[in-house]
């Protein structure tokens, strides 16, 4: 009887070693990609931070004031908002608006009243002192903001749709602003400033253009009464705070201007509202 040679298994135990040889030679390697799933289950299995309630119960109105105050700290309060405006300069050689390449959300506001509250903008704005406003776009093209002082403003009118501001002398409030398109090299009035505001309707344009007039002859009348005072605080021989503080008592009300006076109902329009022809408003 032959014995028959036992067969060998097929692939041989040097082969299995040799594979496992080469396993062991080439590890795997991990990289952000191949990890990143097992980051992102270790991440919802961790403990969530507790909310802060004060984040919480902030309002639309707190959160533009945080914004307009890292650009402007001495912002108070804000009284009227557009969601969008373009500010437009004033080329005197050809006597036309040129877009000056800012838009964005338009705000008018209260200011502190002076440098001391300006550095907190949580004390109340009833402090002493004259009360402050500014109209300020918050571009959204740029870096270039615009920001009026009310107290620099001259004159005031609306025309064809455009708020006009004629500034006092040495006022330059779009300094290093050039107009667009083929007006870019046109020299500009800096004095003058135009900005337009994108609403469903004229009446909300003109509703708006009633609360910078009547802003803008509350902090025009309260400068004149405090120069008034400062002279017959002078001719007393008293210092000026204190002749300010006897003719105005303690404290200053900065509530929002009143809105134009209207019968229930009656629809709003430019000649109700100012007495004026349709295409102009002047204050």
């Amino acid at each position: 009887m032959v014995n028959q040679t036992p067969r060998g298994k097929r692939g041989g135990g040097h082969a299995r070693h040799s594979s496992a040889s080469h396993r062991h030679a080439n590890p795997v390697t991990s990289d952000y990609d191949s990890d990143a799933p097992t980051h992102a289950l270790l991440d919802q299995n961790a403990a969530a931070p507790a909310p802060n309630p004060a984040l919480l119960n902030r309002t639309n109105t707190d959160l533009n004031l945080a914004v307009l105050r890292r650009h402007m700290p001495a912002i108070h309060s804000i009284l009227s908002i557009a969601a969008n405006a373009v500010v437009y300069t004033f080329a005197p050689a050809t006597s036309s608006w040129e877009r000056a390449g800012i838009e964005g959300t338009y705000f008018l506001c209260f200011l502190a009243p002076d440098a001391a509250t300006a550095q907190d903008p949580s004390i109340a704005a009833a402090a002493a002192g004259p009360p402050r406003a500014c109209i300020f776009v918050l571009n959204r093209r740029g870096l270039n903001n615009v920001s009026i002082d009310l107290a620099t403003v001259g004159h005031f009118e609306v025309m064809d749709g455009i708020y006009i501001f004629r500034l006092d002398e040495g006022t330059d409030v779009l300094a290093g602003v050039k107009p667009e398109g083929d007006a870019a090299d046109a020299a500009i009035d800096t004095t003058v400033v135009g900005i337009w505001i994108h609403t469903e309707d004229d009446e909300t344009r003109m509703s708006n253009a009633v609360m910078v007039q009547e802003t803008l002859r509350l902090v025009q009348t309260s400068e004149a009464h405090v120069e008034d005072d400062a002279v017959q605080a002078q001719a007393q021989g008293q210092p000026h705070s204190q002749g300010q503080a006897q003719a105005h008592g303690q404290q200053q009300d900065y509530g929002p201007p009143a809105a134009a006076a209207q019968p229930a109902g009656r629809k709003l329009s430019v000649s109700a509202l100012f007495g004026v022809a349709p295409n102009g408003l002047s204050g």
